[in-house]
């Protein structure tokens, strides 16, 4: 089996999952998820994959000493284990972590007994079991009726715009999304969009109200607590305008969209910011898949959100 560590928030749980899934299918074996790190921060970000259809069972703490430890059946097969491991490949060692400079591709394939540890934002980990995947990021639970008389008025002409302020904001690395941006991204919207009616989504849709003017129809989406269900509701559009937020990337990902406009950069593209966050240079280039329009997060003098 592999064991897939998931942690953070919902959009980089479901890349976690995605990744496992797929890696899991590729090589023949059973997939597992670890969920520890909730132990210590479910006051921070809570668990949300038991929201969808999937088919993982939930690790064990004995079957995660047991892959971390290359442990065997008898000291002969954990004597074998421990030389394999230290001469294997880095992909195919028993506990590995994602190299996030590159595509780490090496881990399409792990090892059939490991621990993986990452973030996996990119769909070239899945892509090819995109409809496995689909079918398990079906929601478990009926919409409440809030959601479906929303969900009721979307159409082809309908446009989930989401806007990420909350813990970006003063972030060097995340806080990448001029005003200018979303004002681009419409302007786009409407080159192939005949009549696109907004249906905003936001953590503060005060601050869209006094800072944004929209010259197309729109409405706010209040009043929908559960921030699933705007998960929901986003994948039932075709057509997005997304930030560099997770979230709406699944938002949009999950609609199996006609048309998405994102930004450019997913974070901040200064070196030192990045050495400062994570000690190295993260590539994020392939995050954005190739199909959806890639428009400048900000320019030159432009106001930062």
């Amino acid at each position: 089996m592999i064991i897939v560590k998931i942690f953070q928030g919902p959009g980089n749980q479901m890349f976690q999952y995605a990744y496992g899934l797929a890696a899991s299918k590729r090589i023949g074996t059973d997939l597992k998820l670890d969920l520890s790190w909730f132990d210590s921060n479910s006051h921070h970000r809570s668990f949300i994959l038991d929201r969808f259809n999937i088919d993982a069972p939930i690790a064990t703490p004995d079957e995660i000493q047991y892959v971390k430890s290359c442990n065997g059946k008898n000291f002969v097969s954990y004597r074998y284990n421990l030389l394999r491991d230290q001469f294997a490949p880095r992909h195919l060692k028993n506990v590995v972590k994602e190299d996030l400079s590159i595509f780490d591709s090496a881990l399409k394939r792990p090892f059939h007994n490991s621990y993986i540890e990452g973030y996996f934002s990119t769909d070239r980990f899945f892509i090819d079991k995109k409809p496995e995947l689909l079918k398990a990021l079906t929601f478990k639970n009926e919409a409440c009726e809030q959601v479906k008389v929303i969900a009721d008025r979307i159409n082809e002409q309908t446009v989930a715009f989401s806007i990420r302020r909350g813990d970006f904001l003063g972030n060097d690395l995340h806080n990448i999304c001029s005003v200018e941006y979303f004002q681009r991204a419409i302007s786009k919207v409407k080159e192939s969009v005949k009549t696109p009616n907004l249906l905003i989504f936001s953590d503060e849709i005060d601050w869209i109200r006094e800072n944004l003017n929209f010259d197309v129809p729109h409405t706010f989406v209040e009043g929908v607590e559960d921030h699933m269900d705007h998960m929901r509701l986003m994948s039932l559009c075709q057509n997005h305008i997304i930030p560099n937020s997770t979230f709406s990337w699944w938002g949009a990902w999950l609609a199996q969209p006609e048309l998405v406009v994102a930004p450019d950069l997913w974070i901040s593209n200064d070196p030192k910011v990045h050495e400062r966050f994570f000690g190295h240079w993260v590539e994020t280039r392939h995050t954005v898949p190739e199909s959806w329009v890639r428009i400048p997060a900000n320019m030159k003098g432009e106001t930062m959100m």
